[in-house]
């Protein structure tokens, strides 16, 4: 019998694998009902967990700071941003002393209408909304060293603000463990170097190591950086099926943090029973571009029988990387050479070298690694190091075909932000 399959996102079409071919079909828990209602919000803000409320905590300030993710991220905005408003403005802050500041990490900056789209036109019209300049060393500021032996650089305002608070969306995280938290300002609105240290520092581990832990050295030198910029206050959504908001925490980094990833593994924590030859990993949501959407690829590597086969379903409406032309040049072909070259100081832009090293690593312990793009083509699929296929029923069979018959399959849906636990392992 063949399963007929659909990807959350339906451009992909259906595809067919055999019952005898797969494993199963695996992706974050659904949940019935529409999520936390604007009041439940609204209380979980008002009863932050081991600081005082918003409205106490803004007292007597000159002003505030948010520091929110950008659209490459889910985090709903429109919801949340009303009811912190709201807090801030009865803690005696007007509008004109609050700014919100988009952390873009290194990722392109929002335009008009994407924040127009992501905020709405309410806050829009009424706040101060300002693109993070991680590449302009003229809105950064020095914080001093942190853990990992790097001095930290980070945009200006947070020292200009006496109360700051992050805002963002958890989700496990292959480079930190898991989003969220202090992630928003290290390294969301950190210098370019910062970045490129941060994320280096975490080759040194396998993506079983980082991938859903959160006791690893990046997690801790973000939160050392956070409190060393006073961060107040995060809040944090949890989010499931169309973006509902399945768990919301307030309050302390550690405490609230701590208690959002509970709930964070409840809905993105699946038990796979084996690892699979084959693994089907649907990069959606995280395929703005290929650089975001290599994500999957993370996933799938721990469900991936080394020698097997990974495809990836990435739209990628942005294409590769608008951020890193050289992207698509150098490829996920030469993992160790690139590494070696940036040690050597050969090669001087290590935030790009990072995700090749680390997704070249993964691909080059398999046998292949499949690509199906509507917005990539043939040539610059193959020239990253990629199989290109025309759709996934071809890419399905081409892997069948490259791992033989009796191969054994896995689909993982949105595995950009997935946790795949594979059973026998434990």
């Amino acid at each position: 019998m063949d399963h007929n399959i659909n990807l959350t996102k339906h451009i992909f079409g259906k595809f067919t694998i055999s019952s005898s071919n797969l494993i199963g079909i695996y992706g974050p828990k659904q949940f019935s009902g529409t999520g936390l209602s604007d009041e439940e919000i609204k209380k979980v803000i008002q009863n932050p967990i081991g600081v005082k409320p918003l409205s106490s905590l803004a007292k007597g300030r000159k002003n505030a700071l948010i520091v929110t993710d950008d659209n490459t991220r889910p985090t709903p905005l429109k919801r949340l941003l009303p009811h912190i408003l709201d807090e801030l403005k009865a803690g005696g802050l007007s509008n004109d002393k609050i700014i919100i500041l988009v952390g873009l990490g290194t990722h392109r900056p929002m335009t008009p209408g994407e924040i127009n789209d992501k905020f709405g036109d309410q806050i829009v019209s009424r706040y101060k909304i300002v693109n993070h300049e991680w590449n302009n060393p003229d809105a950064l500021e020095s914080l001093g060293k942190c853990e990992l032996g790097f001095e930290i650089f980070i945009n200006k305002l947070v020292k200009q603000s006496d109360l700051i608070i992050a805002v963002g969306n958890i989700v496990p995280h292959a480079t930190a463990g898991f989003s969220g938290g202090g992630k928003a300002l290290m390294p969301g609105i950190c210098g370019e170097k910062n970045i490129e240290e941060t994320h280096w520092k975490a080759l040194d581990f396998s993506m079983n190591e980082i991938l859903g832990e959160i006791d690893n050295p990046i997690q801790d030198a973000i939160k050392r950086v956070s409190n060393k910029a006073k961060l107040s206050m995060i809040i944090n959504t949890v989010l499931f099926g169309a973006n509902e908001i399945y768990a919301l925490v307030a309050g302390d980094l550690e405490k609230a943090y701590a208690m959002g990833i509970g709930y964070c593994r409840e809905v993105y924590g699946v038990a796979v029973p084996d690892k699979a030859d084959i693994v089907v990993a649907e990069a959606f949501p995280t395929d703005i571009d290929l650089r975001q959407a290599i994500k999957a690829i993370c996933s799938a590597d721990v469900v991936c029988k080394d020698g097997g086969v990974i495809i990836v379903a990435a739209d990628c409406p942005d294409g590769v990387s608008p951020q890193f032309p050289e992207f698509s040049k150098y490829g996920f072909r030469e993992p160790e050479k690139l590494f070696n070259d940036v040690n050597n100081r050969k090669f001087k832009n290590k935030l790009l070298a990072y995700t090749l090293v680390a997704i070249g690593r993964i691909i080059s312990k398999n046998k292949s690694a499949i690509l199906v793009s509507p917005n990539i083509n043939r040539e610059e699929t193959e020239r990253m190091g990629f199989i290109w296929a025309e759709n996934m029923q071809k890419a399905v069979d081409m892997a069948l075909k490259i791992m033989g018959n009796e191969a054994k399959a896995i689909v993982l849906k949105r595995a950009g932000e997935l946790l795949p636990i594979v059973s026998s392992a434990q």
